[in-house]
């Protein structure tokens, strides 16, 4: 598998994110089969997603707005936004102008989508990925990863169960985050800082390619099914999800 990072201007809010990636990595340098990994940041700016706060009680106010649910309203406010919990419903205030925070993109399947179908129009490619990232911070875990928050083209999640082991013995649980895979490789090329690389390509890679219209349902596992449920509080196990 190869990692191409392609660098870019930056967007302003609403400017063209197709056009953006066009220029990024030159005519006909696509290819059958790649998958294209989008900073999720990228993605609201062409969405307009860029708002101005006037304080920090004004910042948590939009957060509780933006958020699905909050689980705790601490130093940070940690949120359920489209059935991922992240902290501050994924809005960040890094690499915007001050006094400027970014929101999340709206719809990211869709947009995934959307991006993808006009890509493979343009490109005459069949067989094309897209998948619009995040950092992540896991619990228990020291620093920032990525995660996929929408993608399309492929099976993000791929089911291992039922197959067998080297000793042949049956998968029983096992099932393969790909777009978070992806998605924290890409991560390590955008970086956190002022890297400039809102776009990777994954290239060479051994996906199950799929015209299905993706959603949350296909990364979300219900706190009542999670194998860290015992550690839920009642409240997060009984939300209406």
């Amino acid at each position: 598998m190869e990692l191409l990072p392609l660098k870019s201007r930056l967007l302003k809010p609403g400017g063209d994110l197709l056009t953006a990636f066009r220029k990024a990595i030159g005519k006909g340098k696509l290819k059958e089969g790649d998958v294209i990994v989008v900073a999720s940041k990228a993605v609201a700016y062409s969405q307009g997603r860029l708002m101005s706060v006037e304080s920090k009680k004004k910042f948590r106010e939009l957060i509780k707005k933006e958020a699905d649910a909050v689980l705790e309203d601490g130093e940070m406010v940690i949120t359920l936004k489209n059935q991922i919990l992240i902290p501050n419903a994924g809005i960040d205030n890094s690499n915007t102008p001050k006094g400027t925070v970014v929101l999340w993109p709206e719809r990211p399947f869709e947009a995934a989508r959307d991006l993808l179908k006009k890509l493979k129009k343009i490109e005459k490619i069949k067989k094309l990925g897209m998948i619009i990232s995040d950092s992540h911070c896991q619990p228990l875990r020291m620093g920032t990863s990525g995660i996929a928050i929408g993608w399309a083209g492929f099976y993000g999640v791929q089911d291992e169960r039922g197959k067998k082991d080297l000793f042949g013995k049956k998968m029983v649980y096992t099932q393969i985050a790909v777009a978070d895979d992806l998605a924290s490789a890409a991560n390590l090329l955008m970086g956190e800082t002022d890297a400039s690389v809102p776009f990777v390509i994954a290239r060479g890679l051994d996906v199950k390619w799929s015209d299905k219209a993706f959603s949350e349902k296909d990364y979300f596992i219900h706190p009542k099914k999670c194998i860290y449920k015992h550690f839920y509080s009642s409240d997060f196990k009984n939300l209406k999800t």
